[in-house]
């Protein structure tokens, strides 16, 4: 595998005054893994382009300003417009930004993305796990009454109204995201100065039922997002859908006929690493399972279920304790 980087844009630090950093943009790099394939970053979120003769296919805009940012880039340094962009899947955090492309662009994304991105109807009730955060009883969230969900309130807050319905609740934080032109059941192929890419659907409940895994044969690479980590443990609790959908889902990117394998997070790297990363997820299972089956708590898993033989992949400190308790609540439902 030929891996070269062509840019790397370290981070610049914004607003300076005498004594601290008032911001800091994020870090950026293009690098390319495959000919005319290049793999773009924005801190810890990947993107992926494959640059033709008539234009660009971008697989995940990211957000808007990682948008901005990059069609200038692929302007200066190959004079092209981005003619495609398809969506791994719908969340706001790997697809916003996207009409930053809308005058050049068509988009192109799994039928099940246009549901997703609809609000459900307007008297939907806010929903039980977090109705009771409704201090004023008003049937809404204001931004004092959000709690967990005020990380992400604005991407909630469909309409901008400062407050989050039931209806905005329920969809989830979508934000900007432009929903797609075109749509697929199953498999679709893009075709764009005499280069390819195929979007494949992978299942109803991998990570999202709107899920592709973005292929482009001649470079041999396939795009894998959120469902599937290269040398790092999945995020967190691994709230990731139905177990068995899941593995299911990996494996159908493991009978792919690539040999790179680029993730929306982490580093490059091959079909053997999502063997692996489904491998982990089998065994953290099956001693997860194996505890429960003892009468063991969540407390006492957490602790022994260590996962040892992963002990050099990344995050395995910080979400080790996570995976086990996210395992344990996928077994106990």
């Amino acid at each position: 595998m030929r891996t070269k980087i062509i840019e790397l844009t370290v981070p610049l630090l914004l607003g300076l005054c005498s004594t601290q950093v008032v911001a800091q943009a994020p870090a950026r790099a293009i690098t390319e893994i495959a000919d005319n394939l290049f793999w773009a970053e924005n801190a810890g979120h990947r993107a992926v382009f494959l640059v033709t003769g008539e234009g660009v296919i971008l697989a995940d805009p990211i957000n808007a300003d990682f948008s901005a940012w990059l069609e200038q880039e692929i302007q200066d340094r190959f004079g092209v417009p981005v003619r495609y962009v398809l969506y791994s899947h719908h969340h706001w955090d790997h697809a916003s930004g996207g009409s930053v492309f809308a005058d050049t662009a068509t988009f192109v994304g799994h039928e099940n993305m246009l549901g997703n991105l609809e609000l459900p109807p307007a008297d939907t009730l806010l929903p039980p796990e977090v109705s009771g955060q409704d201090a004023n009883g008003n049937g809404r969230l204001e931004r004092d009454e959000a709690g967990g969900l005020s990380s992400n309130f604005d991407f909630y807050d469909a309409n901008g109204d400062g407050a989050l319905s039931g209806a905005e609740v329920e969809r989830g934080p979508v934000g900007d995201v432009r929903a797609p032109d075109l749509t697929y059941e199953d498999r679709m192929t893009v075709t764009l100065g005499g280069a390819e890419a195929e979007l494949i659907h992978v299942g109803r409940m991998a990570h999202t039922d709107d899920m592709s895994v973005i292929v482009f044969p001649a470079q041999r690479a396939a795009f894998v997002v959120d469902f599937i980590s290269v040398g790092r443990l999945p995020f967190r609790t691994m709230a990731t859908g139905q177990l068995d959908a899941w593995l299911n889902a990996i494996r159908v990117v493991e009978m792919l006929d690539v040999d790179i394998v680029a993730p929306g997070h982490g580093i490059v790297g091959s079909l053997e690493d999502v063997s692996a990363h489904r491998r982990y997820i089998e065994e953290l299972r099956d001693q997860v399972a194996a505890g429960i089956a003892r009468g063991q708590s969540l407390a006492d898993l957490r602790s022994s279920v260590t996962m040892t033989a992963y002990q050099d992949w990344l995050s395995y400190d910080e979400w080790r304790p996570l995976n086990v308790e996210g395992m344990y609540r996928m077994l106990a439902q």
